[in-house]
């Protein structure tokens, strides 16, 4: 395995920029810029072919799930991450927890309307997301990339790091889709489930974090013998990254858990408007 100190050149240029981590140690990547960009666009274009009115807050939410998944790659989170596990930590945490929820939030029924066009594409999606699938392959996902062997690799090779990325992100949009329900008509799963289908897998998530805190020796010998920064040691640099992990995955599902209850309350009420309207009606 490749040490940090050897990791030079192009590589490193390829991997993280070859910045020394400061406050303006930005690397605004042409294919990272790019592909938001073009996510970006697409969005927009939706929207203009949608003959409802533009929902500002999903466009808000839409836009700040890009932009939370860009500044893990661009900004000097990323030129930090190859020196702290930490750092590397925040930005996987950005890929898959933070961005994709606001991204589904950014999305509708109209919006997602192309995706449903096809039988065959409705039935493979109501697969990907049903909450045993989607959750399956999130924590899978996880812990295989955490794996020493695999996690250093992608430390070291440009082409399995830039699948580590897109895997975190895949999995993270299938993961947040039961809850958030961009498609209502596709969901059958009721919010007391989808409680349970967090603290599920809230659990592995939260073994994963309690591993890196818990740990009496640096679980990765890449952080061991990279460059200190800011005068972290690798134990407690690692520690932090179980921190990291740990608080914001449980701060994101208690906000999904107030999210359902919400929307759980709000069902029951327009339920029972409809029931309140049904004999007023006959009348």
């Amino acid at each position: 395995m490749l040490r940090p100190e050897l990791v030079e050149g192009p590589i490193a240029l390829l991997l993280h920029g070859g910045h020394d981590v400061a406050w303006d140690a930005w690397d605004l990547k042409p294919t990272v810029v790019g592909g938001a960009f073009a996510v970006v666009m697409l969005y927009s274009s939706a929207l203009l072919r949608d003959e409802a009115p533009v929902d500002w807050r999903r466009l808000g939410a839409f836009l700040l799930g890009v932009a939370a998944m860009l500044l893990a790659l661009v900004s000097p989170i990323d030129a930090a991450s190859h020196r702290l596990l930490s750092m590397h930590m925040l930005q996987h945490v950005l890929l898959s927890t933070v961005g994709p929820p606001l991204v589904l939030l950014g999305l509708s029924p109209g919006l997602l309307a192309p995706l449903t066009r096809w039988e065959s594409a409705r039935r493979l999606l109501r697969l990907a997301t049903n909450p045993v699938v989607a959750g399956t392959l999130f924590m899978i996902n996880m812990w295989l990339w955490h794996i020493p062997v695999l996690y250093e690799t992608a430390l070291n090779d440009l082409g399995v790091h830039i699948t580590m990325h897109v895997a975190f992100m895949a999995t993270g949009l299938l993961f947040w889709w039961p809850v958030v329900r961009p498609l209502p008509e596709l969901a059958r799963t009721s919010e007391i489930v989808l409680v349970l289908y967090l603290i599920a897998t809230g659990f592995p998530m939260g073994l994963l974090s309690l591993l890196f805190f818990a740990s009496g020796s640096p679980v990765y010998d890449y952080y061991d013998t990279a460059e200190r920064l800011w005068g972290v040691s690798p134990l407690i640099d690692q520690q932090i990254a179980g921190l990291i992990m740990g608080a914001l995955g449980e701060a994101a599902a208690f906000v999904a858990v107030t999210f359902l209850f919400f929307r759980f309350l709000d069902r029951e009420e327009a339920r029972e408007a409809a029931s309140a309207a049904g004999p007023a009606d006959a009348a």
